[in-house]
């Protein structure tokens, strides 16, 4: 009778490493249990299909009816304006993807002692911050940067001739550049936020506070102080000075743009420092 042997095989094939796309996993999931909760799919998909659809047709009056470009423009400031208008109308849509959706991406796998598991397995401490962070990125995109190029291929589509596109095609590089430059930071800092507590409420009150809390700082000091120097103290100042030299407009600001750059820049290191030092703690623990 031929007996089956059941004793330990060589594995002579090729083992592919998984670690390009262990952040992509993560990043899925996360966006599958986001999908799930109709606030989160609501304030992605209603606000800015109506905010695309109300431009869409101004663009389309502009394009066919030329009187009515006496009250509207279509030029890099008419971009610059949609992605960020004020800190109200977008960055409320911000706040709020900020508080429901990335609140709570790490605090909840400290709370459940989830991180514990990830970083045992053959994930690194990067793969799993750019996955999560690429959630936030990816859903701060869908309201801010697509539609705005949505908004330019339309116009140059409709225009009579090729000649908006050769004079602005660059534009196209300013929307994605300066989408970047807002979504990528305010990602970093609600997560930053969120690997700090095991309590998502904690994270969303911190993340509104500095978004709500450093244009009053400013409003308070520039008022005190007599001082239009002071965009720098608000973070959708600093964002305001980037745009405009991102997308070649003239500035009132005597604010140079460098300034603002170095801030963000210093923001952005000191939240990947706190995250590596979070993450690794839990590490070290485990």
């Amino acid at each position: 009778m031929l007996i089956h042997d059941r004793s330990y095989h060589h594995w002579n094939g090729q083992l592919k490493s998984g670690r390009v796309s262990c952040w992509i996993v993560i990043a899925r999931t996360e966006l599958k249990i986001l999908a799930q909760r109709k606030f989160v799919r609501f304030i992605v998909a209603i606000p800015p299909l109506v905010y695309l659809v109300v431009h869409g047709v101004l663009v389309y009056l502009v394009n066919y009816f030329p009187e009515s470009t006496a009250l509207l423009t279509i030029d890099p400031e008419f971009f610059k304006q949609f992605l960020m208008r004020n800190p109200v109308f977008p960055g409320f849509f911000i706040v709020l993807i900020g508080v429901f959706s990335g609140a709570n991406l790490i605090s909840k796998d400290l709370r459940h002692n989830a991180l514990s598991i990830y970083l045992s397995k053959p994930i690194s401490w990067t793969d799993y911050l750019i996955g999560k962070i690429s959630v936030m990125v990816f859903l701060l995109l869908m309201i801010t940067c697509i539609p705005c190029l949505l908004l330019f291929i339309e116009h140059s589509l409709l225009s009579k001739d090729l000649g908006f596109f050769l004079q602005n095609y660059w534009i196209l590089g300013a929307i994605l550049v300066y989408s970047l430059v807002v979504i990528f930071p305010l990602s970093l800092l609600i997560v930053t936020f969120s690997s700090l507590t095991t309590d998502m409420r904690y994270a969303a009150v911190w993340f509104v506070s500095v978004l709500t809390g450093t244009p009053i700082l400013q409003e308070i000091i520039e008022q005190t102080t007599r001082n239009r120097q002071t965009e720098i103290i608000s973070i959708w100042g600093i964002f305001d000075i980037l745009g405009i030299q991102l997308f070649g407009l003239a500035s009132e600001s005597k604010v140079t743009w460098i300034w603002s750059a170095a801030i963000l820049m210093i923001m952005i290191v000191v939240c990947i420092c706190v995250l590596r030092r979070q993450l690794r703690l839990v590490h070290v623990r485990n």
